[in-house]
């Protein structure tokens, strides 16, 4: 065992069952994906009942290991992780790493309070002669105050098999299960709030996201397309790189203004925006949309309106925000990061014909009807035929047929 190491714990996967192996293989392959330009300074080892343990085989300097933590908190499928000093499993050795543990913290804290577990049975001490032992050492040589009620600090030790593990900060992570293992998805991606708080909740559940952009250029600004790169960069946070389609429905929305019922025309055209991410779909070999609809919160979004746009598809719609209240949604954003970018200036390709009074209730019946007073099956194949996309990573862009 090396001097350090970093401990991940996942919950939910440790609740899997026989299927436990290929949750953590997922994750394990998303988190070599993610950390892939510091794989020199780390060695990945093997899962412990509900914890997995990576090496950190030689010294990292203090701002790559930031680096290495914020990838790590952000990664689906982690409940939380610390780095943890390690040493022999003599009494001796444990104390004297636990002091120099505690010592890197001394500025911070005047009381604290150890946490002993003997996972190996065979050592001659007990964990209370650990807490004991310790903890009379860290008074007398750091001159700090033992308070086992509400300690300033925390020193968690952990006597194993062969090592000892010994760590006091422990970082939560975003939970979840591992990006890849409930299949793919197509995500509806905006420029607003809503649509990238849905796709990270769909990441969160096992997703793994392609997305999915319509945009009106040259009637809206090319600024908006760069404002929806830069959501989808955020997001790789989660999912390490994602493919952006970016797809122009300006012809599809002038038709949907010359043809069809005014009241309709977000209707009409979210109906077609869900008949292109189906195609999409199958092209990704994808199983669900995803789109970022809460109950409710505008015209399109009742009850009869969801049901009339969905009725375009066959395929699965997955609503992560339908029974969400919009504060909850806006402190997810700035959780996650997407907020301060989502309210940027940006035009909508939704909001370009955004009617005076669009319909709240509309009947399938008339929609379909409606829906017959233009192409569009054309539309969509001269849609398709302009489309653009991106392959985004943290960093950098990685591919691109713009």
């Amino acid at each position: 065992m090396t001097q350090k190491v970093l401990i991940i714990n996942f919950e939910e996967i440790y609740l899997k069952g026989k299927n436990q192996k290929i949750f953590i293989k997922q994750l394990i392959r998303n988190l070599k994906r993610k950390l892939d330009r510091y794989l020199t300074y780390l060695n990945f080892t093997k899962a412990h009942g509900g914890s997995y343990f990576i090496e950190i085989i030689k010294e990292i300097p203090e701002d790559i290991l930031e680096e290495i933590i914020y990838k790590v908190k952000n990664t689906p499928g982690i409940t939380g992780f610390y780095v943890a000093d390690t040493t022999g499993i003599t009494m001796e050795a444990i104390i004297e790493k636990s002091i120099e543990h505690a010592q890197k913290y001394s500025a911070d804290f005047e009381s604290f309070a150890v946490i002993a577990k003997r996972i190996n049975k065979s050592v001659s001490f007990s964990s209370m002669d650990i807490g004991r032992e310790v903890g009379s050492a860290i008074h007398d040589r750091l001159v700090k105050r033992v308070d086992l009620t509400s300690p300033e600090f925390k020193i968690f030790i952990k006597v194993r098999s062969t090592y000892t593990i010994i760590y006091s900060k422990i970082i939560k992570g975003i939970g979840g299960l591992p990006v890849g293992t409930s299949g793919k998805a197509i995500s509806m991606l905006s420029g607003g709030i809503d649509s990238p708080v849905a796709s990270f909740m769909a990441m969160n559940r096992g997703l793994h996201i392609t997305a999915a952009h319509f945009h009106s250029v040259p009637k809206t600004s090319p600024q908006s397309i760069d404002k929806v790169k830069m959501l989808a960069q955020k997001l790789t946070d989660f999912q390490g790189q994602i493919k952006l389609y970016l797809i122009p429905v300006l012809k599809i929305q002038e038709a949907i203004a010359q043809h069809t019922d005014s009241r309709l025309r977000l209707i009409l055209l979210r109906r077609i925006m869900l008949k292109i991410g189906e195609q999409l779909a199958i092209q990704e070999k994808a199983k669900a949309l995803i789109t970022g609809d809460s109950l409710g919160q505008v015209a399109s979004q009742t009850l009869e309106n969801m049901k009339a746009t969905e009725d375009a598809t066959d395929m699965l719609v997955i609503r992560p925000l339908v029974a969400l209240d919009k504060k909850f949604i806006i402190d997810t954003a700035k959780k996650i990061g997407t907020f301060d970018i989502s309210i940027l200036p940006h035009d909508d390709a939704c909001s370009l014909f955004t009617p005076k009074s669009p319909e709240t209730k509309a009947q399938l019946k008339y929609v379909k009807e409606q829906c017959q007073k233009i192409p569009i099956d054309d539309l969509i194949k001269a849609s398709l035929s302009h489309m653009e996309y991106v392959i985004i990573s943290d960093n950098q862009i990685l591919e691109t047929n713009i």
